[in-house]
């Protein structure tokens, strides 16, 4: 058929001429007085014009008029309805009647016949069938939403949404039942018996590695999202998504938990008086300090010894302080070079000494650093599941060479090489040095925080105590009164402050008077990067003004953070200032970076006295 041609129709004007066996014309028709051969009675006279013979085609089933045959019965519609043959008149047109009869149809509606016109029956089924569609794909829609939702807190994991929701209830309510468990029972306690790493835990379990309650275990722990694991939150009973994977019943204390979840993060920052900015700044910053790590996993001076292991130390802080472990997916892998360089380390040398070079007198401060990092390392570790060999052994080594060269006083000094000691430190000296011992007592600290029965830790830190206390002067400060003194108020009142804060003393008159110097003293000389930038000081002003909180910490907020975040320049790095106290500066750029990153974590590393269950870190 030629698509270009109309398609014809047999019974339309102009069709095709009729089949070759009916090309004769007749009359239609029966004969006068006959019923037609189609079965039904012929209708009476219909008064028609009678016309000649027209010439109309026989019909299928039709007899021609010569034909003629007898009536034939047909059924009738009604029972009692009568039909009656009609007489064919000569030339009249013959109609054939109707198979059924039907009564005179009313005339239909004006709108209906429009309605029929424009194709209505057809375009009704369309939007029904449409309508059908949409009713039946906003049910799935519906059911799949409901069932996504359900999902979020059935046993077994669920959606991301849901576990992060899961883990933030579940440490609201380990908090809030924390004091009232402690007062109406005893906390149960366990021993983990993984293997998944070679951190094992202490034979005498610390306060925090307690066991969830049940209610939460299958509302979100055990069974469902909440946890700390690999990044962001997940189950209590293995790995899971959240900050270094859950094993068993292990959770951070209070002071380091909010580090540890983003959600947590974001919401000490707005509450304490950060930004988001600041997130962004903490996360250029630890990229930058990814390119900056050697081949051997230390950070520092490549081409030679001094300063590696404090550096290497500083710099896994910082990684540290926003909670990126061994199983970080970001900073894993440089993590943990950076804490098996410090467990080499601590193995080669006598009494486990953390330095490359430990009869220098800085190798003190790089051991107190180093040993503070593997400290916070030994918490966060039994959270994750990668294996760090030999580190409990470094860490517990490094606490117990500070205790051991404590001095008389509760200090610590160096120069031992010259008084015939094996390592730097001088346990006889009869001096003292506060800046030395503000990173031995964070060290202390640390090793509180892990829960390690160590023998002499706890006279460590009264001695240390008592030591700090003695520094204090008339003006409040900590350190020498005249300024031109190498180490005076002015510059370590901070770290005096932070150690009274830390080690129990958060309330205690010493520490209001020391916080009112310190005020006094930045009110008349603010915070200025271009002027008095010593990051060394400021590194404890700030911590000691958070812990301190209130008025005071919104003082030296306004004042601390505009300064750090104006310094990051565009590759995450921080510029050089110019300071006034020359022990202050920071002119080496790793440096320079960990002290600026430490700071911007502050408002998350360690909650504050006053949002912590106890009075001070070392308080259960």
């Amino acid at each position: 058929m030629d698509p270009k041609k109309p398609h014809s129709d047999p019974s339309a004007p102009g069709g095709p001429p009729p089949p070759s066996g009916l090309s004769a014309t007749q009359p239609l028709g029966p004969p006068p007085g006959a019923t037609g051969n189609l079965g039904y009675p012929v209708q009476g006279n219909l008064g028609y014009p009678v016309q000649p013979n027209l010439g109309y085609p026989m019909q299928p089933g039709m007899v021609p008029p010569s034909a003629a045959s007898g009536p034939v019965p047909v059924a009738a519609v009604e029972e009692e309805e009568e039909f009656m043959a009609v007489e064919a008149v000569g030339g009249e047109v013959f109609h054939p009647p109707a198979l059924n009869h039907f009564e005179p149809a009313r005339p239909s509606n004006p709108l209906i016949q429009a309605w029929r016109k424009v194709g209505g029956g057809s375009l009704a089924l369309s939007i029904a069938i449409h309508v059908g569609i949409l009713v039946v794909g906003g049910a799935i829609v519906v059911s799949t939403q409901m069932i996504q939702k359900q999902v979020d807190f059935l046993p077994g994991g669920g959606t991301q949404q849901g576990a992060e929701a899961s883990a933030e209830m579940q440490h609201k309510v380990q908090q809030k039942k924390r004091t009232t468990l402690n007062k109406s029972m005893p906390m149960k306690k366990i021993v983990s018996t993984s293997q998944n790493s070679a951190v094992t835990l202490p034979d005498a379990p610390p306060d925090f590695l307690d066991v969830p309650d049940v209610g939460a275990m299958l509302g979100g722990g055990s069974l469902s999202g909440a946890g700390f694991g690999k990044a962001g939150a997940g189950s209590g009973f293995g790995t899971g998504m959240g900050m270094g994977s859950m094993q068993g019943f292990v959770s951070l204390p209070p002071s380091m938990r909010s580090r540890c979840s983003p959600q947590e993060r974001l919401k000490k920052l707005a509450e304490t008086g950060g930004s988001a900015e600041c997130e962004r700044a903490v996360s250029a910053s630890l990229e930058w300090l990814k390119g900056q790590q050697n081949e051997d996993g230390s950070w520092g001076r490549s081409g030679g010894k001094r300063d590696k292991a404090a550096m290497t130390g500083l710099a896994l802080l910082c990684y540290l302080g926003r909670c990126e472990t061994p199983d970080s997916p970001f900073y894993g892998d440089n993590v943990m070079k950076g804490i098996l360089y410090l467990v080499e380390l601590s193995k080669k040398n006598p009494h486990g000494m953390i330095a490359e070079d430990i009869f220098n007198n800085g190798s003190t401060y790089e051991h107190g650093i180093a040993t503070y990092a593997l400290g916070e390392m030994y918490t966060l570790a039994r959270l994750g599941s990668k294996e760090l060999p030999g580190m409990r052994a470094a860490f517990e080594k490094g606490v117990k060479l500070i205790i051991d060269n404590q001095n008389t006083r509760g200090s610590w000094t160096y120069g031992g090489k010259e008084a015939g000691m094996t390592t730097a430190y001088t346990k006889d000296s009869k001096g003292e040095d506060l800046s030395v011992a503000g990173w031995q007592f964070q060290a202390l600290k640390a090793a509180k925080n892990s829960g390690l029965k160590i023998q002499g830790l706890d006279a460590a830190i009264k001695k240390c105590t008592e030591y700090v206390l003695s520094k204090q002067t008339k003006d409040g400060g900590f350190g020498k009164t005249n300024r031109d003194d190498h180490y005076n108020q002015w510059s370590l009142t901070g770290a005096g402050s932070l150690a009274l804060q830390t080690m129990s003393k958060g309330n205690t008159a010493a520490l209001k008077k020391a916080m009112g110097f310190l005020r006094g003293f930045l009110e008349a000389e603010p915070l200025d990067w271009n002027k008095n930038c010593n990051l060394y000081c400021w590194y404890y002003y700030t911590q000691t003004f958070f812990q301190a909180g209130g008025d005071d910490w919104k003082f030296y907020n306004q004042q601390f953070l505009p300064q750090i975040l104006a310094a990051q320049q565009p590759d995450g790095s921080f510029k050089k200032g110019r300071p006034n106290w020359p022990a202050g500066d920071a002119a080496d750029p790793l440096y320079r970076q960990t002290l600026c990153t430490l700071q911007l974590e502050v408002y998350y590393r360690y909650l504050k006295v006053a949002d912590r269950d106890e009075q001070s870190f070392f308080d259960r």
